[in-house]
Order: C-alpha cells, then structure tokens, then sequence
C-alpha cells in the first residue's frame, strides 16, 4: 500500500511538473483557496461559537437567579439540603416552562465542591474544588463544554457535550458566593448555528474565488502563450544563429583555403623569379664572362685599347661575384617539390640543401608522422628552417648548428639552436634582417604558429609552434 501512495505521489508529481503554466497556477491557486475556506470557517465558527456561548452563559445567570434562587432559603443553605417541596418545584422547572425547553439539567455547588442538589439525583464521590467553580464563587459567569473534563460526568453528559454555564446562585449578606448553580444545555441550536456558518463561509469564499481564479486563469493563460511564442521565437532565432554560424565557419574554411592557395601561388610566382634569373641574367653575364676570358691586351695602336691585365682581373672577379650572388638567389626562391612529400621528409630536405649551399652540418634529431598531401605546411616549415639556419650561418659561423623537432598536444615543435659563441649584430644591412625576421613571423603567424627567438651566451635558439589541424 505503501509503496502505491509513493508511486501515485510521484506520478501526480511529474504530471504537475510536466504540466503548462496556467495549470500549475490553477492548481496552486485552488489548494490556496481551498486552505482559505477551511481557516477563514474555522475561525468564523469559533467566533460564533464563542459569541453563543458567551449569550448562553448570560441568559443562563439570569434563569438561575430568577428561577433557582427565590426557592433556596438560609435554611436549606444552613443544612445543606433542600426540602422535598423545593425539589417538586426544581423538578416543575425542567419539564414544559420555558427553561426546560433548553436545560438539560441543573446541579448547585457548595463552595467546597460538595454537591448541593442536582436533579439527575448524583453525587460526587471526590470533592475536589476546580478552575471554573473557583471563578464561579469569585462572581463571574463561566461557560464550557461537558468535552473538557472539570468533574464527574455521565456517559450522556459526555457525549451530549452539552454547554454548561457556572454562575454565581446565592450570597450572604456580606456578598460572597455561597452557592454556584450549573445547569447543562442542549447544543442543538449552537451546533445549528455554527453548521450554518460553516456553510455560509464557504459559500462566500467560495461564490469569491471562483471568478477570481477565473479571471486569473484567463491572464496567466495568456501570459503563458506570450511566453511560448517567445520561446518560439527564440528558437527560431537559434536555430538561425546556428545557420549563421556554419555559415561563417564554411566561409572561414573557404578562407583558409584561399590563403593556402594563395601562399602556394606566392611560392609558385617565386619559383618562377628564380628560373628567370637563373635562366636570364645568369646566362648573359656568363657570356660575358667567358668574352671577357677571351680578350687578350695588344701592343700596337689603331683600333685597338690597351687593357691592363689588372683590370680584366678585377673586372673577372666582380662578375665572378655577381654570378655567385645571383645563383645564390636563384636557389633560395626556387623551392623543390614539396607537395607530394611528407613533413619529415620536408625537414630533411631542408637540412639537406643548407648543407650543399654552406658546407655546414646540422646535428637533427626528430621524427614526424603528418598527412604527406599537405604541401602548404610543408613550404611554411621549409622556408623557416631555411631561414633560420642561413642566419646562424650568416650571423655565428664558428657555432654548431641543431636542429630538433616533434609533434606535442596535436602540434609541431620545431627548435633550432646554434652553440658556440654569442652572435655579432652586423654592421651592414640591419634593415635586411629585421625584414627577413618580420617575413618569417607572418608567415608562421598566417598557419596559426607561434615564434619565439631565446638569446643565450653561448648562441641563439628559435622555437616554432604550428597546429597540426
């Protein structure tokens, strides 16, 4: 049974929890309500019934003192008991008169809560004064119900809960209580008027709250629609924020993808400057080259110059020069073919080349393992080993060149260290070098990487971070 109720509760509760808002409101509202009919009854019939009682403690003093007191003399006071004919005429009082119609019965009381007369004929085998004689003998008029144990009481007594009033009967002369009459009446008018009342309560909060909650219903029902055409409307505006948001990462794709093609046709524009070079201004001054190698200083005149065989020399060498610088060009912007192999082989390559160009040896140690088709990573990768391993060699000759590299957390590491000596600022071209770092610092930058150069001591390290996604 137990373990039904808890299933119903919990039933009922998900329901009420599941439930729209202006169910919940009503539902609420009625329990209120409904706890509002029951307070304000209760508190209406204790007041009728305080208000009965305090009448009926009135009316019955004065039946008492009309009725009950001219039949008691000091005599009987004096032997404490009444004479058969004064019972007669108590008995007459509860029959057809007017005060038999209410009283139920009457008993007097002694002041030591000994029984004087009752007209059920009992007696009180314990005499024991109690609160409500006490306040009789005092003067004032109390009224209860037989419910509260105060003395003795038949089993009809207790039952009937009959009202019991105590008042004060007869006096002495110097006016204090000698005897407190109490009489028993029938609570079937104020049992009458307090179901009345009851009824009538209810009915007034009741014929209240029904419009009320009507018209409360009618506002928190339309409230609640507001509210879920808001929700409605909020999403609709999600779900269009979400378009715009794939949206806008489709378009972030479509640029990243337009910046990688546009670093390969930068890498492809620059291939093809090197191929002209070399296959332009390279071939022109070898020519001149070897025209020049050809010439040979004459003695006579005419026609003929006199050339110091000084100054063709000179003249060879800066030629010479110039051919090595602009090959030297040339195989810096042409790159190899990096789209087809994969990043360590890229690194390799890298390495490889450095050394053929300066003659250097770089210390490597690494392994990677990356999608092979991703060229555009591997030019990015290439171009900064190449620029930096020109520029220790460029800037700290004498120093040992290492180079290592891995993968940490889903990204490239790649750390290149020359240890010897600390570098030399060149005295020449400053602005060259500053361009060339700011060069490879976007270009890392521009496939999300970080840079960052360490001057020590003994050398330089520079570290690069690239995300592999």
């Amino acid at each position: 049974m137990q373990t039904r109720l808890v299933a119903v509760w919990q039933w009922a509760r998900d329901k009420v929890r599941n439930a729209r808002l202006e169910v919940k409101f009503i539902l609420i509202a009625s329990l209120i309500v409904l706890a509002l009919m029951f307070v304000l009854g209760l508190w209406t019939t204790k007041s009728i019934e305080k208000a009965i009682m305090k009448g009926a403690g009135s009316v019955g003093a004065a039946y008492l003192q009309t009725f009950v007191e001219p039949l008691i003399s000091e005599e009987d006071i004096r032997t404490k008991s009444l004479s058969p004919e004064v019972k007669a005429k108590l008995d007459l009082l509860l029959g057809d008169s007017p005060l038999g119609q209410h009283v139920r019965e009457i008993k007097i009381w002694n002041p030591d809560a000994s029984l004087f007369y009752s007209t059920a004929g009992r007696k009180v085998d314990q005499e024991e004064v109690f609160d409500e004689l006490k306040r009789a003998l005092t003067g004032e008029v109390v009224v209860s119900r037989t419910m509260i144990s105060k003395h003795a009481y038949s089993g009809e007594e207790r039952h009937a809960e009959y009202i019991e009033v105590y008042a004060p009967l007869v006096r002495d002369n110097a006016g204090q209580v000698v005897l407190v009459g109490e009489f028993y009446e029938q609570p079937d008018y104020l049992l009458a008027e307090i179901a009345g009342a009851w009824r009538s309560t209810l009915m007034i909060v009741l014929f209240v709250s029904v419009p009320m909650l009507a018209l409360l219903y009618m506002i928190v029902r339309s409230g609640s629609r507001l509210i879920d055409d808001q929700h409605t409307a909020i999403r609709a505006s999600l779900r269009h924020a979400l378009e715009l948001s794939n949206q806008n990462r489709r378009l972030r794709i479509e640029a990243e993808r337009a910046r990688q093609e546009a670093g390969k046709l930068n890498e492809k524009i620059l291939d093809q400057i090197g191929s002209d070079l070399h296959d332009g201004p390279i071939q022109v001054l070898t020519l001149v080259k070897l025209r020049l190698s050809d010439m040979k200083p004459s003695l006579g005149g005419g026609d003929t110059v006199d050339v110091p065989v000084e100054g063709i020399g000179r003249l060879l060498r800066l030629v010479t020069v110039v051919l090595d610088e602009i090959r030297n060009i040339s195989s810096g912007l042409v790159l190899p073919e990096l789209d087809n192999i994969s990043l360590n082989e890229t690194i390799l390559l890298a390495v490889r080349r450095h050394t053929d160009l300066t003659g250097n040896r770089v210390a490597i140690k690494g392994a990677l393992d990356v999608d092979p088709s991703r060229g555009h990573l591997n030019i990015c990768v290439y171009r900064f080993i190449q620029e930096a391993l020109i520029n220790a060699h460029r800037h700290a000759p004498g120093n040992v060149q290492q180079l290592r590299y891995g993968t940490r957390r889903n990204r490239i590491v790649i750390a290149i260290a020359d240890i010897g000596s600390p570098p030399k600022a060149p005295a020449l071209a400053p602005q060259r070098i500053r361009l060339g770092k700011l060069m490879q610092k976007r270009r890392i930058r521009a496939f999300g990487g970080k840079v960052r150069t360490i001057r020590r001591s003994n050398g330089t390290l520079v570290i690069v971070v690239l995300p592999l996604e």
